[in-house]
């Protein structure tokens, strides 16, 4: 989910449009719909250039850290990312906030430029402590994998204030500048200075120090000057409890992705894993379109009355799983071809997990724009957890079982099953939540409706 990230608010109320009424009351009006049309074909655009080069970074992934390699990096970045999913929820939690009675939006924001830093301090050194306990790698590595936690967590921060805002532009630009600084990275780190899993670290981190630089630059009106003499004094516990909520069902996501490839090295060893993990990065594409859709509605979702969230929600949902259902056929058909020529023999081995992923990942795409709904239009993050808990159960107690026997294939198996079951529960919670009546959200203050932009 969103992610998803999945949890995406807007504190922008949409000026009322003129003429005659829409056709059906519970539809988006005529310029809504264009502006919906404009920013999903915005991101489409976007997409298309980050895909070729998650593409090209499997690639140099497969033929220059190989098997066990690439499973060695997968779970050295595994817990920065926890963390990050875990922290990096803050940008919706200002937007949530900013619906409030007397909501600044450049307060809230430097709020939670205080919280990143506070707790992603103490979660960079946890990352440390975790590695050298019961780490595999070294001490180095898992340092420089460390200080990717506040950078990425600050970027992530930024990007759901401005999506939360309607700009969607310039957040496909932060979104995209990592795909591409992450193959440049590698391609000097990996590939020219030939340093292995140590260089793929270390332009992981880079990548995400350079994003965050670019994203404080772009945002600057909206949080200059920030008040270093009173910096700590910034940090807001009800901000950060809203923040980690949020980022909870983030982290028990992420697990419930990932949880099998935990399992799949206890059991069968690294090199199983990076042979899975090609399929899994590989099977996450088909969710490229129904991502695209929910950056395209969250922001009139949001902002419009109950009925018309309803039924944009709901009819972006049912559009996003019939993309991706097409979308999915034809990768399980053609793309499972590639592996060997492409990244090598030994990765010919993902053909099955992949097909067995496929239809789970099929299943839970519209998940995430359900989730624009549940946690933060309706503000009930704990209805997300609930989702997102059911899938990690599930898949942990299918990967105990099929992982031993099946290897890769049991443990995408257990994914897909996590998946299904993640997705039910979501739309029997979306379809309850929208039958009861919205508390209506108290008007926000004008700063709170300022325009990012440089």
């Amino acid at each position: 989910m969103r992610v998803p990230h999945p949890h995406y608010d807007a504190n922008v109320r949409r000026p009322a449009i003129d003429g005659a009424p829409p056709v059906s009351p519970n539809a988006p009006r005529a310029p809504e719909v264009q502006k919906i049309h404009s920013n999903f074909l915005e991101t489409l655009i976007f997409n298309g250039l980050s895909s070729p080069l998650a593409l090209v970074l499997v690639v140099i992934q497969g033929r220059y850290l190989h098997t066990s390699g690439r499973g060695s990096f997968v779970l050295v970045i595994l817990s920065v990312t926890l963390l990050t999913r875990l922290l990096g929820q803050l940008g919706y939690a200002v937007t949530n906030r900013t619906h409030e009675q007397g909501a600044d939006l450049k307060s809230l924001i430097q709020s939670s430029f205080a919280i990143a830093v506070v707790l992603g301090l103490t979660g960079t050194a946890l990352v440390v402590a975790w590695g050298a306990l019961v780490g595999d790698a070294s001490t180095t590595v898992v340092v420089v994998a460390a200080l990717a936690l506040i950078p990425n967590v600050v970027w992530q921060s930024v990007c759901g204030i401005v999506l939360g805002l309607g700009q969607v532009r310039l957040w496909n630009i932060i979104q995209t500048l990592p795909s591409v600084l992450i193959v440049i990275g590698f391609a000097v780190f990996v590939i020219g200075l030939d340093m292995g899993v140590e260089g793929a670290v270390l332009a992981w981190t880079v990548t995400h120090l350079l994003t965050a630089v670019f994203a404080l630059v772009a945002t600057r009106k909206t949080w200059r000057p920030l008040p270093l003499d009173r910096f700590l004094d910034l940090f807001s516990r009800q901000l950060a409890w809203l923040a980690l909520t949020m980022g909870a069902v983030q982290v028990v996501n992420l697990l419930s992705y990932r949880i099998e490839l935990i399992v799949l090295e206890r059991s069968k060893g690294l090199a199983e894993v990076g042979i899975y993990s090609i399929a899994v990065q590989t099977g996450e594409m088909v969710w490229l379109l129904a991502g695209a859709l929910t950056t395209a509605v969250t922001a009139s979702a949001l902002a419009d009355d109950e009925k018309g969230a309803v039924a944009i929600i709901s009819r972006t949902a049912g559009k996003a799983l019939l993309y991706t259902t097409v979308i999915g056929v034809a990768m399980g058909a053609f793309v499972p071809y590639a592996f060997g020529p492409v990244l090598g023999s030994s990765f010919e081995a993902a053909t099955t997990p992949l097909r067995l992923l496929l239809p789970g990942q099929v299943v839970y795409a519209p998940v995430t724009i359900l989730v624009v709904y549940l946690s933060v239009r309706r503000g009930r993050p704990g209805l997300s957890l609930a989702v997102s808990v059911a899938g990690l159960v599930v898949t942990f107690v299918s990967s105990l079982v099929l992982i031993p026997s099946y290897g890769a294939s049991g443990a995408a198996a257990a994914s897909a099953i996590g998946y299904g079951a993640g997705a039910l529960l979501a739309w029997g919670l979306f379809t309850k939540l929208a039958r009861t009546p919205e508390k209506a959200p108290a008007p926000a203050a004008a700063p709170a409706v300022a325009k990012i932009g440089a």
